[in-house]
């Protein structure tokens, strides 16, 4: 059989770990029917010249305003760890503690957001949530460089949490805009930038440090604040006026938009009702589904891996690259080195991942380097080992941060389930980001907290290859089914009623796991 048909052309498991992908023809004024939609969401497709100019749309303005929206939501909350070496700590009279809670509460103010940011996206429109959060970090960011004390601080990093929570449904929003072969590399882009965060926050901390100093009476960390902030508030009301609404919300208005023409919207409404129903909204039933369906676990606990490591690098890399022995300047620098590797690393593997149709095998490759970069950090004593240790930590790490919710969005069909899950992984996740900002108290080598993190990615791992075997097992099932359906001359249920992958989600018969 060649193509899809009304009637189904359904692949193998084995052919479809082998990736031999169909070449599939859509032509932009040809709607095709829920079935084959459902039954082509895993393929990549030959792009028509109409589908073609939609997504050079979309990738010259939806992946920047994200990227720019990311890189000024990171810069700002890690923004904290350099400003501890600038001297924030000792000029507010804070103690290790309170140091520690301002780090601790950024995360509670996260998770009591992720919910409600996820799942109320489609009432307050994503360039709103998205573009008023980033406002708000921007605000906040300004405030913490008037701050006089340690209360300041505190109250304004739960600020910053609550508005990360908000920006985080970036991942949702994408995957209503790019089919599920194209997700990985955009949002490896945008991802990218929250390690290019590091590396400009690094290079902004050094430039505040060696040309600003105390100028005008305020200290290089209040600079810092200060510049980052106004950076975010100037990202984010571009992104209020530019980022365009999900598909459904400019088909149903009357197809009109700056930058999309009217076929275009038509098109990227279709790409969207592959893999979602229009307006979808808040189901109780769906959120249910999440709890009871075993993937969710395996995400959650590869999760809690990904954002201890980030929390753990974005909070105390500047640390511990000055206790290997760096002046507080030359720390500045040096910061830039991990996030850099860390930059080009998230972009090929999104690329690769993408091009490849797979995401376990490198999620599981990233794990085993994050592994080694902490052992490397608890083992040796050159500072040229060590630097190359932190840079396999961040390398190991971000790839993760991507790499784990575009493989839950591309595998769990349905706004809500898809919006709750990715909440349910990221509160999950932020219990050990809390705990990330409480090991780190045995300077100069770090053994609690190399070790507690180390043993999260080794069994991060674990939970990858779980999550590989199982979603394999499933499409090996399906596939067998149908093929006793073919013996016998009929045909399954699921396609005979032309039932909908809104009401049966993952447990449709067309619907396949990407690995």
């Amino acid at each position: 059989m060649t193509g899809l048909s009304p009637k189904l052309d359904f692949r193998s498991s084995a052919a479809m770990e082998k990736r031999d992908v169909e070449q599939v023809e859509v032509k932009g004024d040809h709607e095709p029917s829920p079935d084959e939609l459902i039954a082509g969401s895993d393929q990549r497709i030959k792009r028509s010249a109409l589908e073609r100019r939609l997504l050079l749309k979309a990738d010259l303005v939806i992946v920047p305003l994200i990227s720019a929206a990311y890189l000024a939501s990171y810069l700002d909350r890690n923004s904290i760890g350099n400003a501890r070496i600038m001297g924030l700590q000792k000029d507010l009279r804070m103690n290790a503690d309170q140091f520690y809670n301002c780090l601790t509460m950024f995360f509670i103010g996260y998770a009591v957001s992720m919910f409600p940011a996820n799942l109320t996206a489609r009432k307050f429109k994503p360039n709103r949530s998205l573009g008023v959060a980033v406002v708000f970090f921007g605000i906040c960011c300004c405030g913490m460089a008037e701050a006089k004390n340690y209360a300041t601080i505190l109250g304004l990093r739960i600020c910053l949490g609550i508005g990360q929570g908000f920006i985080q449904m970036a991942p949702i929003y994408c995957s209503l805009w790019y089919r599920r072969d194209e997700l990985a590399t955009r949002s490896s882009i945008y991802y990218a930038c929250a390690t290019l965060s590091g590396a400009f926050g690094g290079l902004i901390a050094y430039g505040v440090q060696s040309d600003l100093g105390s100028q005008g009476g305020r200290k290089p960390w209040s600079w810092l604040f200060l510049i980052e902030g106004v950076l975010a508030i100037g990202i984010g009301l571009l992104v209020i006026l530019a980022l365009p609404r999900f598909p459904d919300d400019l088909h149903r208005r009357e197809k009109r938009h700056w930058l999309f023409k009217p076929e275009e919207i038509d098109l990227a409404y279709n790409r969207y009702n592959a893999y979602n129903a229009e307006g979808d909204k808040f189901r109780i039933k769906q959120l249910l589904a999440v709890l009871k369906d075993v993937k969710s676990y395996f995400f959650s606990f590869i999760q809690s891996a990904a954002v201890l490591g980030v929390s753990v690098v974005g909070s105390f890399l500047p640390t511990f690259i000055h206790d290997f022995g760096f002046s507080p300047v030359r720390t500045q620098l040096f910061t830039v080195i991990p996030y850099a590797l860390a930059f080009v690393t998230v972009i090929t593997v999104g690329y690769l991942s993408d091009r490849w149709n797979t995401k376990g095998p490198f999620l599981f490759a990233s794990c085993c380097i994050g592994c080694l970069g902490y052992i490397l950090l608890m083992t040796v004593s050159a500072t040229t080992a060590r630097v190359v240790a932190t840079c396999l930590v961040t390398a190991g790490c971000y790839p993760i941060g991507i790499l784990l919710p575009v493989w839950l969005s591309i595998n769990t069909p349905n706004f809500t389930k898809r919006g709750a899950t990715w909440a349910f992984s990221e509160i999950f996740g932020i219990g050990f980001s809390i705990m990330g900002t409480r090991i780190y108290t045995e300077p100069p080598r770090y053994y609690r907290g190399h070790g507690t993190v180390l043993g999260f990615f080794a069994f991060a791992a674990i939970n990858v290859a779980a999550a590989y075997l199982w979603m394999r097992r499933q499409n090996r099932k399906k596939d067998a089914i149908l093929e006793d359906y073919a013996r016998r001359g009929e045909m399954h249920p699921h396609i005979a009623q032309r039932m909908t992958l809104e009401a049966l989600q993952d447990e449709h018969i067309a619907f396949r796991y990407v690995l």
